[in-house]
């Protein structure tokens, strides 16, 4: 991956932005928090609506050293996942100390919908991508924060790839790809609808063949319909398979190309190629999902992070007591998910406090 050396951290704040960095903070990083111990600084999954998470600078710059640490104590000599490379090669303070401002800035920008704990945050951005910037998933979740197109788009005013007329156009690479999630999409709802328009064939099985058989009925007919309901399944699931294929080949291929996979030194076109790539909007955006589920669940952390996986509606429950605070959803990958920020919050939280 190439770094661009000559622009430092706070030269990437400023052109990000046009802001600088504040002299110092005008509070302190949770007041409770700052008087826990080694031994007491274990997450508390109920976050009260008057906690402060406030990072002074000083909190700042000890919240990275306490997340390298961290990865360098479990990383160090790996070649690691989403980046390809090893951990010695990746600039992983330079990209800390922005992502934890961005992270400072978010919380304190949503603490009245609820607050947020910016450890939680790291911990949680860990889980989604290990930091790396140009983490993409086969479902087409993109950055570090690992947001699906229609949801940074729709729900967060992101500009995605392929959205803007000239993503379609030189100087862009294979511009003829740049439709490719719009194809997707439509592909998804030709399915879904073929699906619910063939419900009869769809239903057939081999209980109900064998069932015809019995009766001594034939049952050529809806045989023969189950076939063509099959083999149109399959002709549009590997439409959408080559769909999708070619929105990532035209991801990867602006990214290496134009973008260089340098955020740092391609500032300008990220923020117009696909701002899920970039910081500070996906980062406002997890922080402000993660407080409003914090708002409706009471405070539960867990159900906020879950319901970032797997979304807020199947963390709600109508069983007494648990309404309030919501249930983990049945879903491996959620609760896999959910194990892994709690691991990373204890080794970071810890870490922190004991600085």
């Amino acid at each position: 991956m190439k770094h661009s050396a000559g622009i430092n951290r706070r030269n990437f704040l400023l052109a990000s932005t046009g802001l600088a960095l504040s002299a110092q903070s005008v509070s302190t990083f949770s007041q409770e928090s700052a008087q826990h111990s080694k031994q007491d600084a274990s997450l508390n999954f109920l976050i009260n609506r008057g906690t402060s998470f406030e990072l002074s600078d000083n909190d700042r710059v000890k919240l990275e050293r306490a997340v390298f640490d961290f990865l360098k104590t479990h990383y160090a000599g790996m070649s690691l996942q989403f980046w390809g490379q090893p951990f010695e090669q990746i600039d992983f303070e330079n990209r800390l100390t922005n992502i934890i401002y961005w992270v400072n800035k978010a919380t304190k920008h949503h603490a009245s919908l609820y607050p947020v704990d910016p450890i939680w945050v790291l911990s949680q951005i860990k889980a989604e991508s290990l930091f790396c910037e140009f983490a993409l998933s086969r479902s087409l979740a993109a950055g570090i924060c690992q947001f699906m197109p229609y949801t940074a788009r729709v729900g967060h005013q992101m500009i995605v790839a392929g959205d803007l007329p000239k993503h379609h156009l030189a100087p862009y690479k294979k511009p003829e790809l740049a439709g490719s999630l719009e194809q997707y999409n439509a592909l998804i709802k030709e399915r879904s609808a073929f699906i619910n328009s063939n419900k009869s064939a769809k239903s057939f099985n081999l209980e109900k063949a064998l069932s015809y058989m019995a009766q001594g009925q034939s049952a050529s007919e809806e045989a023969q319909a189950q076939l063509n309901y099959m083999a149109k399944i399959s002709e549009i699931n590997i439409a959408i398979s080559q769909a999708k294929e070619n929105y990532i080949d035209y991801l990867e291929t602006n990214i290496t190309e134009l973008g260089q996979r340098d955020l740092f030194g391609q500032t300008a076109f990220f923020n117009q190629f696909d701002e899920r790539f970039t910081y500070q909007k996906p980062i406002f955006a997890m922080v402000k999902m993660l407080a409003n589920a914090l708002r409706v669940r009471s405070g539960n952390i867990l159900s906020a992070s879950a319901a970032y996986n797997a979304g807020l509606s199947r963390t709600w429950t109508n069983q007494p007591i648990y309404t309030q605070y919501g249930l983990l959803p049945a879903y491996e990958e959620t609760s896999t998910y959910i194990s892994k920020i709690i691991a990373n919050y204890e080794e970071i939280a810890q870490r922190y406090h004991s600085a």
